[in-house]
């Protein structure tokens, strides 16, 4: 029987970054200045190196946990699956021979206390989908979208796909505001290991929790 694990992180020797956001800033002044760092992590996702095993703890089978104690978040993630260090994210896990299949979580200061701040459900994950996790020239299909009540935090939840010449990458977000941190989680997978794939990441997606 495979043993769920936990990775602890304390926040040190990883800096979070911080943008200088005005009180009356827009969902597209975050995409317009956001947009390229997290757009390194996502045209990164293949390269870099496994670091940090991880350590015993409870949890769903077939799965491991990251947990955060720094930056206060945690989520599960496929066992197997390596951490590597992609510029523009907090964390990144990938499977090791599917390079599209991967969970990672941004972490980016701001001022708003809500991610409603920012718009409704509806101009937010489409901001997020087309400007922010997308390349240029893709085309983008939302598929769902809905808003989540959690522990007093509000989670914008969403699903879409991108495709482009060569393949169709298919991703769940999670995006929320605590403490003065906008974070936005995303797990993702080719559209053609979709129905292998798929009911696995709902499950990465729906694990992602701010403590």
């Amino acid at each position: 029987r495979l043993q769920p694990h936990v990775v602890a992180c304390n926040g040190r020797g990883r800096a979070t970054r911080h943008l200088d956001f005005r009180a009356r800033a827009s969902q597209e002044e975050f995409s317009q200045m956001n947009r390229r760092n997290i757009m390194k992590g996502v045209a990164s996702i293949a390269l870099g190196t496994a670091v940090a095993p991880a350590s015993m703890a409870k949890g769903v089978k077939g799965f491991q946990q990251h947990k955060d104690t720094g930056d206060r978040y945690e989520f599960l993630y496929p066992f197997g699956w390596e951490e590597i260090y992609v510029k523009g994210t907090d964390i990144l896990y990938k499977d090791i021979i599917e390079p599209l299949e991967t969970a990672s979580v941004t972490v980016i200061e701001t001022e708003k206390s809500s991610i409603t701040e920012y718009g409704d459900l509806q101009d937010v994950t489409g901001s997020l989908a087309e400007k922010v996790l997308t390349p240029p020239g893709q085309a983008v299909k939302i598929i769902s979208a809905k808003e989540k009540q959690d522990g007093g935090k509000t989670y914008y939840q969403f699903e879409f796909t991108a495709q482009n010449a060569r393949y169709t990458r298919h991703s769940l977000v999670s995006a929320a505001i605590n403490n003065g941190k906008y974070y936005i989680f995303v797990t993702s997978a080719n559209e053609r290991r979709w129905n292998i794939m798929g009911d696995r990441l709902k499950k990465v997606a729906d694990s992602f929790k701010l403590v």
